[in-house]
């Protein structure tokens, strides 16, 4: 029962993660994109999100790790100490930058559409990128003790990783579980909520910024529901890995860690979804969307390239510049 469910658990990673890795890199380039067009990027919580688009794509592309690891049994890990220590270490300090940056996004909107206009205050871009800096600032220092902890061992399962084997580990090792899978998420469902109660409350801007005021609210809306979709799709792991890592007594079995692997992939997408929850929840990014669709499918119409003699070098080349100036218009 054990070696079918592990032989199934491989099948799925080979077949699954694949399309992951390949919808997370191409959705989040394209979420960068259309985060940094006029319309969206003047916006504080628009900061918050794009970089969550550049840490989800970094994410997205160390999953080819992943894959390889769990996949095809490839260890790029076990090569050196030095891979192992930046391997492990970037696989937990991105997930954590991840989960903040949706923290910051959901205090962003809390603090937009309160009554408060102290409150009202921090919501502005110089905030944004302050808080951005000093989060991922603060994380990348905190995890400075998984890659002096991390170790390569090959006598024991663990391999790669950081053993508990002193009280310091231990206690790191619990409190990254409560920052992590119990205290973020608690944060967002707390901040996502209030955030509703206030909507429903006033309208903040004048009428003489509706339009700004409607994109606000659409952002409102797209924070939201990736709350709503990263708990959801991260609630299952964050509950399985509490269960590993914290000294409650529970028996590990083949079936557990089936679950485990299962719990991954759900964790995995949540890292690719942003850009159709975005399409779905907001207008206004999915007019920029379509805009930027038209707008390649249009150059890349213009800029065929059709055979001609030598003859006429000169002509063709005018014509192909008389191409490109109809399509710009």
């Amino acid at each position: 029962m054990a070696d079918s469910l592990t032989t199934l658990s491989t099948t799925l990673t080979t077949i699954i993660m694949p399309i992951i890795i390949t919808i997370g890199v191409i959705g989040n380039i394209l979420n960068i994109i259309i985060l940094t067009r006029p319309t969206l990027r003047h916006h504080p919580c628009s900061y918050y999100f794009l970089a969550l688009g550049f840490n989800d794509l970094f994410y997205c592309v160390s999953l080819i790790y992943s894959l390889l690891t769990h996949g095809y049994q490839i260890h790029p890990e076990y090569s050196s100490l030095f891979w192992c220590k930046v391997l492990f270490t970037i696989a937990s300090l991105l997930p954590f930058i991840s989960a903040y940056l949706i923290v910051l996004a959901s205090v962003d909107r809390f603090c937009a559409s309160s009554t408060n206009a102290r409150l009202r205050n921090w919501n502005n871009t110089v905030v944004a990128r302050s808080a951005i800096l000093i989060m991922i600032t603060f994380w990348c220092l905190f995890h400075i003790n998984t890659l002096v902890l991390c170790e390569l061992n090959f006598a024991d399962y663990i391999g790669c990783g950081i053993r508990l084997k002193t009280l310091y580990n231990q206690i790191l090792t619990i409190i990254e579980a409560v920052l992590f899978a119990i205290l973020a998420p608690c944060l967002m469902a707390l901040f996502g909520m209030l955030t509703i109660l206030n909507t429903k409350q006033v309208r903040l801007l004048p009428k003489a910024k509706s339009s700004y005021r409607r994109t606000e609210g659409q952002l409102i809306r797209m924070l939201l529901i990736q709350v709503a979709t990263y708990l959801v799709l991260n609630i299952p792991l964050c509950v399985t890995y509490v269960m590993l890592i914290l000294p409650i007594g529970y028996q590990i079995t083949s079936n557990f860690m089936f679950a485990f692997t299962i719990t991954q992939f759900a964790f995995s997408l949540s890292y690719a979804t942003p850009i159709f929850l975005f399409v779905l929840s907001s207008r206004v990014y999915r007019e920029v969307f379509f805009q930027l669709v038209y707008k390649v499918l249009r150059i890349n119409d213009g800029t065929r390239v059709h055979p001609m003699s030598m003859t006429y070098g000169f002509q063709a080349t005018a014509t192909h510049f008389n191409t490109l100036t109809v399509v710009h218009k």
